[in-house]
C-alpha cells in the first residue's frame, strides 16, 4: 500500500509551525507554567502587576572644540541612561522573579533597560545649547532624561526572563554603549566630560598648542568626536527598536527604517547588523538580510550570541530564497552554538522544527523525523502531528516513504501572505476532490506562512 503523499494543505501547516515564533500572552496574560525542556506553557494567567517608579537623570557637558555639540549631547544622554538604569536597578521591587530570574548585575540592568522606555528632548531643544555670544565654545548642554515604566511592566518582566537571547542582546547594546563612552571619556579636552561646577578646566597641551596646529589636529579629531557621536546615536535608536514581537522576532518590520538609520551611524556594530537582518526579513527583503547577517558575523567572528542568532535569521532568508541547503547549513550551527543565553524551550523548537521542514522540502525524512520529534521533546508536538497524520514518522519503515511529498510552489517561500512573486506564474487551481490533505493536485494556498 502506498504511503499518502503529503498535501499542500499539511505542507503549509508544517512551513507555518516553522516560521511562526514562541507564543506570546494575549494583552496582560501570560502563561505561568516553565518552559524547560518537556515542559512548555500550558495556561495564561493575568500576570502580577508590577509598579515601577519613573526615574529623571540630568547631565551637564562643556562643548570644548574639537568635541562637537552633537557629539556632547550624545554623549551626555548616553551617560544619563547609563546612570538612570543603574538607579532603577536599585529600586526594583522584591519580586521573587527578579531575584530568581535576575541574578547577575549585567542581567539586571538588561531587565530595567527592557522594563523601562527611556525619552530625553532633541538636541534642538536642550536648555542652554546655542552658542555663548562672543565665545569660542558652546554653552553648557543639559540632557534631562527620562525612564518610565511600559505598559503592562509584569507581563513584560515574565516574557523578558523566558527570552535569554533578548536580554543578551540589550546587554550587549548597552556595553557597546559603555564602551564607546569610555573611549570618548579618555580623550576628552581637559580630561574629564562631565561639568563641575563653575571652575573652568585646566589648560591642556591640546589647548596651549599654536593656532596653526590647533586648526589642524582639531580638524581632524573633529570627524571622530563626529563619528563616535553618530555611534551613540545608533545604538540608542537600536535599544528603542528591540522589542520582542508576538511571533517571536526581537524588533518589528516597522522598525526597518530605524534600524536602517541605526545601521549608517553606528556602522561596526554586529547587534545593529543583526536587528536590522530580522526587519528586513520581516519586509520581505531576504537578499538583503543575509547581506546583513553575514555584516554581523564578519563584525563579531568571536561572539556566540551574534553567530546563533544570525545564523538562525540567515537560514530563515535562505528558505525565502529556496537555497535549502544553505539553510540546512546554517540551521546547523545555530542549533549547535552554545552560550550562556542559549535558546531553550519554545524557542529552541522553533529552531528545530524549521530545520524539520527544511529536511522535509529536501527529502531527508529520517532527519524531518528527528528535527519534530526532538522538538516535541521539548512540548512542542504540533509538527510530529502533521507529520503523523500523513503516516511519517510512525514507524522506521514509514521514516523512508517511496512517494515523495508534493513540491512547493515558489510563492511560498518568496513572498509575504496574500502575494505571489511578479516572475511566478498564477496557477488556476483545480476543484478540491476528496480530502485536501490527500490531494495529489490542491489548490494554491492564500498566502505563504507568516514570518
Amino acid at each position: 500500500m502506498a504511503v499518502p503523499r503529503f498535501g499542500l494543505a499539511g505542507l503549509a501547516l508544517l512551513l507555518f509551525l516553522a516560521w511562526a515564533g514562541p507564543a506570546r500572552a494575549e494583552s496582560g496574560h501570560v502563561s505561568t507554567a516553565p518552559t524547560g525542556a518537556g515542559d512548555m506553557p500550558s495556561a495564561s494567567v493575568q500576570a502580577p502587576a508590577l509598579e515601577l517608579r519613573p526615574i529623571t537623570e540630568v547631565e551637564m557637558r562643556a562643548v570644548t572644540p574639537p568635541v562637537t555639540r552633537e557629539a556632547a549631547w550624545a554623549h551626555a544622554r548616553a551617560s544619563a541612561w547609563l546612570t538612570a538604569l543603574h538607579r532603577a536597578v536599585s529600586a526594583f521591587p522584591q519580586r521573587r522573579e527578579i531575584r530568581m530570574g535576575a541574578v547577575a548585575p549585567a542581567e539586571r540592568l538588561a531587565l530595567a533597560a527592557q522594563l523601562y522606555r527611556a525619552a530625553a528632548p532633541p538636541l534642538a531643544d536642550a536648555p542652554d545649547a546655542a552658542k555663548a555670544a562672543g565665545s569660542a565654545e558652546d554653552s553648557p548642554l543639559h540632557v534631562a532624561l527620562s525612564l518610565t515604566s511600559r505598559p503592562q511592566a509584569g507581563t513584560e518582566l515574565i516574557l523578558a526572563l523566558r527570552n535569554p537571547e533578548l536580554l543578551a542582546l540589550r546587554h550587549t547594546l548597552i556595553s557597546e554603549t559603555r564602551d564607546t563612552l569610555e573611549i570618548m571619556d579618555r580623550h576628552w579636552p581637559g580630561g574629564t566630560a562631565a561639568v563641575r561646577g563653575t571652575v573652568p578646566a585646566a589648560k591642556t597641551p591640546e589647548t596651549a598648542a599654536s593656532p596653526s596646529e590647533r586648526t589642524k589636529r582639531d580638524f581632524r579629531q573633529a570627524r571622530d568626536w563626529q563619528r563616535m557621536g553618530a555611534r551613540l546615536n545608533g545604538l540608542w535608536l537600536a535599544q528603542a527598536a528591540l522589542d520582542l514581537t508576538p511571533e517571536g522576532w526581537l524588533t518589528g518590520a516597522d522598525a526597518l527604517s530605524t534600524l536602517e538609520r541605526a545601521a549608517r551611524e553606528a556602522p561596526r556594530s554586529p547587534t545593529v547588523r543583526l536587528l536590522l537582518a530580522e526587519a528586513q526579513l520581516q519586509r520581505n527583503l531576504p537578499q538583503q538580510s543575509i547581506e546583513s547577517c553575514t555584516e554581523a558575523l564578519r563584525l563579531a567572528p568571536g561572539s556566540n550570541l551574534i553567530s546563533g542568532r544570525a545564523r538562525y535569521i540567515r537560514a530563515l532568508a535562505h528558505w525565502r530564497l529556496q537555497q535549502l541547503a544553505l539553510a540546512e547549513d546554517d540551521l546547523n550551527a545555530a542549533l549547535h552554538t552554545r552560550t550562556p543565553s542559549t535558546p531553550q524551550g519554545a524557542e529552541q523548537a522553533r529552531r528545530l522544527r524549521a530545520r524539520g521542514a527544511v529536511r522535509m522540502l529536501r527529502r531527508n525524512y529520517p532527519g524531518m523525523c528527528a528535527d519534530f520529534s526532538a522538538a516535541c521533546a521539548l512540548g512542542d508536538c504540533e509538527g510530529l502531528a502533521v507529520a503523523r497524520a500523513q503516516k511519517y514518522c510512525r514507524t522506521r519503515a514509514a521514516t523512508a516513504p517511496q512517494s515523495a511529498p508534493a513540491s512547493l510552489p515558489p510563492s511560498f517561500l518568496a513572498a509575504p501572505a496574500g502575494q505571489i512573486p511578479e516572475n511566478t506564474e498564477k496557477q488556476t487551481p483545480e476543484p478540491a476532490q476528496g480530502n485536501p490533505m490527500n490531494s495529489d493536485k490542491p489548490d494554491r494556498p492564500e498566502g505563504d506562512p507568516a514570518s
